[in-house]
């Protein structure tokens, strides 16, 4: 058994951009840069890609890492979990393969974030809003989180909901603003993070459990998690990677690397 088991799930069919898993990036395939990202954590004991193409499989290896072939899930989760039933860990972190610019000291203290915290079942990562229009995005996932640390709850419309006469797009700085007074409600959600830490058992515990009505309307399987009482640490990151769900930005991801050389 090892303690942290870093799973890559990557399928090769995408909606949105087919074989997304073997596009370049800058002279490798992606999901060998979030390979790449994964090998250089300090915490991760064992790093695996899973998926369901052999292709994906010979692009790993030959670059030196570990691939693994799955069967076909309805969820990243559950190709996680199969690797999981094989390997055994005591912490599993979910590692999507389309983010290639996480940083992965985040993911170390994403980690950490659940070896520390005994009443948390699983973390996950958040940073603050750049404002109010991130904020009113209903294609952005907010999470808000309790004195603890842990998620009271994930939603696409803008929480926390705002009482009659307070105003919802102040800035931080607005010399308005009375300290006793509430606070602008876009400084009061955070921005989620789609990266998640399990324990091994509280993965099997959640794969296990009926998916929810709130979780099909809101198209958010964490609150499967919640709705069953299950705990979710939030962990801070500095800021929000770029993933690759189109084209576009696949270009953005591409120019932000040869950049950052």
């Amino acid at each position: 058994m090892s303690g942290v088991l870093v799973v890559i799930p990557a399928r090769f069919e995408s909606t949105r951009l087919p074989g997304k898993a073997l596009l370049d990036l800058c002279g490798r395939p992606l999901v060998v840069r979030v390979a790449e990202v994964a090998a250089r954590m300090a915490t991760a004991d064992e790093i695996i890609v899973a998926t369901d193409d052999a292709r994906i499989v010979a692009a790993v290896e030959t670059a030196g890492h570990r691939a693994e072939m799955t069967g076909e899930h309805p969820s990243g989760s559950d190709r996680v979990a199969e690797v999981l039933k094989r390997h055994h860990a005591e912490i599993v972190l979910n590692l999507q393969g389309d983010e290639p610019l996480l940083d992965p000291a985040d993911l170390d203290a994403l980690v950490r974030a659940l070896q520390t915290d005994a009443e948390a079942d699983m973390a996950t990562l958040a940073h603050p809003f750049g404002g109010p229009d991130e904020w009113r995005d209903p294609n952005v996932v907010k999470v808000l989180v309790g004195e603890d640390g842990h998620a009271l709850w994930f939603s696409r419309v803008a929480l926390p909901g705002v009482h009659a006469g307070v105003p919802d797009d102040l800035p931080d700085d607005n010399p308005d603003i009375n300290p006793d007074e509430a606070a602008p409600p876009w400084r009061l959600a955070l921005r989620h993070v789609g990266v998640y830490a399990f324990r091994g058992t509280s993965l099997k515990q959640f794969l296990n459990l009926p998916r929810t009505a709130l979780e099909r309307v809101e198209g958010l399987e964490q609150l499967r998690a919640l709705e069953y009482g299950l705990r979710i640490k939030v962990a801070p990151t500095a800021g929000l990677p770029v993933g690759v769900d189109t084209p576009e930005d696949l270009e953005r991801v591409r120019e932000i690397w040869s950049r950052r050389g």
